[in-house]
């Protein structure tokens, strides 16, 4: 059994510590950003925004979240098979509303939940889920920088005019973008590589040896790329979760009778402007996304309590599905596996 001494209680105590400080701070940014957005907007005025939405449509929006979760299982067992394992869907997708779910109360947490219980339920080692979980991370970048590139070279003017009714976001995105940051954030990945994969540590410690078992999993990540079955099965699925989340604030849209009009072309702005909303380090992108998101309709005609409430119609729904889905998955992993773990010990 092991034991702890004094210095080490008070080592996990200060870290548990730095951990609540850092998560409270991200909320607390959160709700400042919430209330700065909703401060002006009356109760009766949101009641009747409640009111009229169709809740159909609301319904639909969820479907279509659903379905990108089960093709990101999918497309996450494509990439585990290769190193030998074949994990269960159902397993798989339970780990991602529990990924979902984390994020709402930890912002960047979700991604070890679903590797760790994943690892617990399927024996597979967390190592290797995380070399996959980065490939299957890259791949979301590089495909939300090609939309990217598209929708904003379709949207040239209506970005223009984003940055120019909105100049502290164009000041923090020119800053973000200067050639200095560039060059730094090169030089801090090359620096990073170099440490990572060339540099052998002189002692054995424990760091040293959590950093040899990232450097296998990030192998065994690439590994599982390169042998693919086919890779453009795995293209097809990163493209269609895209597409769900799309669709998941388009029909939003259609719910709310305000935005009922718009189209599918201004929805792709509006879905980018909130995707990089979700760059803040807040939970679950509260208050920067309705920022986003509400002024981004309002260059399409809609007025800012009209955005408001969609934003807020919108991001709640979202959210809520993650928060009963994700709680639901906690509560069916013990019982969908216990099979599984009662095999385990005959």
């Amino acid at each position: 059994m092991r034991s702890f001494s004094a210095d080490n209680l008070n080592d996990l105590f200060m870290n548990l510590l730095k951990k609540i400080l850092l998560y409270s701070v991200f909320l607390l940014l959160g709700v400042a950003l919430f209330w700065m957005q909703y401060k002006n907007l009356d109760w009766p005025t949101l009641k009747h925004g409640l009111e009229v939405t169709n809740y159909w449509w609301i319904a639909v929006a969820i479907l279509f979240g659903l379905l990108s979760h089960v093709s990101r299982a999918i497309r996450w067992k494509m990439l585990i098979k290769p190193l030998g394992y074949d994990p269960k869907v159902s397993n798989i997708f339970l780990s991602i509303l529990v990924m979902y779910f984390t994020n709402l109360l930890v912002p960047r947490a979700g991604e070890v939940a679903r590797c760790t219980i994943l690892s617990k339920y399927e024996k597979i080692p967390a190592s290797k889920l995380i070399g996959t979980m980065i490939v299957e991370r890259i791949a979301d970048t590089l495909t939300m920088l090609g939309l990217a590139v598209i929708i904003l070279g379709i949207n040239v003017s209506v970005f223009k005019r984003f940055l120019l009714l909105n100049p502290a976001v164009k000041d923090k995105m020119l800053t973000l973008l200067s050639i200095t940051n560039i060059l730094f954030a090169l030089g801090a990945v090359a620096l990073i590589i170099v440490i990572f994969f060339l540099v052998k540590p002189l002692k054995k410690t424990g760091m040293n040896e959590k950093i040899a078992k990232i450097k296998h999993g990030l192998k065994d990540g690439i590994k599982s790329i390169i042998m693919l079955e086919n890779k453009w099965y795995f293209f097809a699925h990163t493209l269609f979760i895209f597409l769900m989340w799309l669709l998941m604030l388009y029909v939003v849209f259609l719910a709310y009778p305000p935005t009922r009009h718009l189209t599918i072309w201004e929805g792709m702005f509006t879905f980018l402007m909130g995707g990089l909303a979700m760059l803040a380090p807040v939970n679950g992108g509260v208050g920067a996304w309705h920022f986003m998101v509400s002024q981004s309709i309002f260059l399409y005609g809609i007025n800012q309590v009209d955005g408001k409430i969609f934003a807020l119609i919108a991001h709640s729904s979202t959210n809520l599905v993650f928060i009963i889905f994700g709680s639901v998955a906690l509560i069916l992993f013990p019982i969908l596996n216990r099979k599984i773990k009662r095999k385990a010990h005959e």
